[in-house]
């Protein structure tokens, strides 16, 4: 073979040596990969899993039922009527304390005086503590319900049961005054308790 001035003999150092196929060392191929005909590996994309199996059938994540309208119904009525209780008897108050301050003693005046200051008096000796206590509590408790506590509803009850048993002795002289707010408590205490609401808050519990 003729050698040419200035190219270098064929070996590992000159030009390059071709070898028969299948003497060329093996390419190890990772998972995933797969070999390309120019030499590079290219990615593939590595299938997911399949779902579990139940009885032959894909097993389907447990839904939630939604929230029952009654139990957003019983919330919306205790807070809007605990908080108007709240703000109408606040406002009373303070007409009474001032409308007794500026009022004389004397005439007719009298008269509307005395109920003003008999109202303010009786307030600060504890008739305060039932009017305010019971819508306070409601109202947090109307918050309560709409979560999946069975105690809340409980506590719910228990105060609309305490609030009509108290009003009804406080007005046994007037009961035409007490039917419309048992009606009202009632019919907020009696909602939460309907099947719809009673299996909305046993798989909520669960």
């Amino acid at each position: 073979m003729t050698q040419y001035p200035g190219y270098p003999a064929p070996g590992q150092s000159g030009a390059p040596q071709f070898t028969p196929p299948g003497t060329q060392p093996t390419q190890q191929i990772l998972p995933g990969w797969q070999p390309d005909p120019y030499g590079e590996r290219v990615r593939t994309p590595v299938p997911s899993p399949p779902p579990p199996q139940w009885a032959g059938q894909p097993y389907p994540p447990p839904q939630r039922r939604q929230r029952p309208a009654v139990i957003a119904m019983a919330a919306t009525m205790t807070v809007t009527a605990s908080l108007q209780w709240i703000c109408v008897l606040s406002f009373g108050w303070l007409v009474a304390t001032a409308g007794a301050a500026s009022l004389s003693t004397r005439d007719v005046e009298g008269a509307l005086y005395h109920m003003l200051r008999r109202f303010h008096l009786r307030m600060l000796e504890g008739l305060a503590l039932p009017l305010y206590g019971f819508p306070t509590v409601a109202f947090v408790l109307g918050f309560l319900i709409l979560a999946p506590r069975w105690w809340s509803r409980a506590a719910l009850t228990v105060t609309g049961v305490a609030a009509l048993a108290w009003s009804g002795w406080w007005l046994r002289g007037d009961i035409l005054w007490w039917l419309p707010l048992a009606t009202y408590i009632g019919v907020v205490c009696l909602i939460v308790w309907t099947p719809g609401a009673t299996q909305w808050y046993r798989q909520r519990q669960a």
